[in-house]
């Protein structure tokens, strides 16, 4: 079974009525996070799942859609993002959508289940390819057949964009870390120069990943700034380790008014969730 692991329910709620709500989920590998807001643009709820060591991932998600008391209900809008190592970016001079399969298994594996799915980077004229499960892709469209679906590393950008345009120029790198996973995003000016999701399961893999693109793109390690979310804050290993060795290092800020905030949280925790909202 899928274990809950964390919850944050707005205390000045009373009973959902998730018809008037929003609805994000956030997938990941071995993870499940949603939140639903509502008209108001304030949180009613916002949960984690894990999957169990021995489940399977299609049950993974069919039990937490299945058992979840909310997700089941209808909302006035949902979406869903994907988060994978299965991805390419095509610049849109060269994409010609009837290739988007042999684009991507230059980079990455495609299986028989996989649904190829191609995301629009409009700012930056860019594609980006991706596989994801086919039965879990229909067991969502099925569930909010008016759903939109994008991979998170498209939303991350996306939202990451809107801010480096207020930003001075030069080098930037942006980091953000799930469970499991980080995404490493490198702008140069307000032009997008790399993206890649990598999977980690040390600290020290996690920064091995990001000298190697400071290496690079030979950034100083000294200046160069780079902003982080997700899920460390300044007193966990991953912060820890990174700031040895980056020195101007910042918790990425939302930057923009209207985003839904959870009381006693930083808000670079869930900046890959509320991304979905950029």
């Amino acid at each position: 079974m899928p274990q809950l692991i964390t919850e944050y329910k707005n205390q000045n709620s009373g009973i959902i009525n998730t018809y008037d709500c929003d609805l994000l989920i956030l997938n990941e590998n071995k993870y499940l996070t949603y939140c639903i807001i509502n008209k108001d643009q304030q949180y009613e709820i916002l949960r984690e799942y894990k999957m169990s060591p021995d489940e399977h991932f299609n049950d993974f998600h069919t039990k937490v859609l299945e058992y979840d008391e909310y997700l089941r209900n209808g909302f006035k809008s949902v979406k869903i993002s994907i988060s994978n190592k299965r991805l390419v970016l095509v610049p849109g001079a060269v994409f010609r959508r009837e290739q988007s399969v042999h684009y991507l298994e230059n980079s990455a594996p495609i299986w028989s289940t996989d649904e190829v799915k191609v995301d629009y980077l409009e700012k930056q004229d860019i594609r980006l390819i991706y596989a994801f499960r086919t039965s879990v892709y229909q067991m969502y469209k099925g569930l909010y057949p008016n759903s939109t679906m994008e991979n998170a590393l498209s939303s991350y950008i996306t939202h990451v964009d809107r801010i480096v345009s207020s930003m001075d120029p030069g080098y930037k790198v942006y980091v953000n870390a799930l469970y499991d996973t980080l995404y490493i995003v490198v702008f140069r000016n307000e032009q997008l120069a790399y993206a890649n999701v990598y999977e980690f399961t040390t600290a020290e893999d996690f920064l091995y990943y990001i000298m190697l693109i400071y290496k690079e793109f030979q950034l100083d390690q000294e200046k160069t700034p780079t902003f982080i979310s997700g899920k460390m804050d300044s007193h966990s290993k991953l912060h820890d380790l990174i700031s040895r060795y980056i020195r101007n290092l910042h918790f990425l800020q939302q930057n923009t008014s209207g985003e839904v905030g959870i009381e006693g949280l930083p808000e670079h925790i869930y900046f890959d969730l509320f991304s979905l909202r950029a």
